[in-house]
């Protein structure tokens, strides 16, 4: 199987090993395991600068173009340190169609499905929730901002009825128009 692996220092050094350490670790397991190492990605510490995701970037890359499938951790909190963001992380790989993989023997069981772990349950039941409404709906990703960036929705103005009994609402839906332009004398529609 072809792997890529994902290495990251913890954002505090006292915590974890760091990321070379880490990035030894996938390579024996890769070395005992037989597969294919296709590249390691790693997020380092740099000194002046925050610990970012350029290299967690890189393999979502890597993966979008089919090289790899499957990813290997050192173990579960290289990918982050919270249970709960782990399991989004986890939801996210195994969405774009890779296993996910640890070369630490404790996290085979909380890699397992359904896991040992009840709150690892939970958001797994929640994300496969989030998961079926965006199958539902059709949309291709969720748009994700905070409650306070969304833009303001005007007032919508209440319609008072001419009488005061009930009746039948319509509403007509309308096929949006075509734009048409203009060319060498033609008319064509627009995209």
């Amino acid at each position: 199987m072809r792997v890529v692996g994902y290495v990251r220092d913890s954002p505090d050094p006292s915590e974890a090993e760091p990321a070379f350490a880490q990035a030894e670790r996938v390579r024996r397991w890769i070395n005992d395991s037989g597969h294919q190492l296709v590249a390691i990605c790693q997020d380092v510490r740099t000194p002046g600068r925050p610990l970012g995701r350029d290299g967690y970037r890189a393999m979502i890359g890597i993966i979008g173009t089919g090289e790899a499938q499957a990813v290997l951790l050192p173990f579960l909190e290289a990918l982050s340190p919270d249970k709960v963001s782990q399991e989004i992380m986890l939801w996210d790989l195994r969405s774009r169609g890779v296993a996910v993989l640890s070369a630490a023997e404790q996290d085979l069981q909380l890699l397992a499905d359904p896991p040992a772990d009840s709150l690892r349950i939970l958001v797994r039941d929640v994300l496969a929730k989030v998961g079926t409404h965006v199958e539902m709906v059709g949309a291709t990703a969720l748009p994700i901002t905070a409650p306070a960036a969304q833009r303001e929705l005007p007032a919508i103005e209440r319609i008072q009825p001419d009488s005061e009994e009930d009746g039948d609402v319509v509403v007509e839906l309308i096929p949006p128009v075509a734009s048409e332009s203009f060319e060498a004398g033609r008319i064509t529609p627009a995209l």
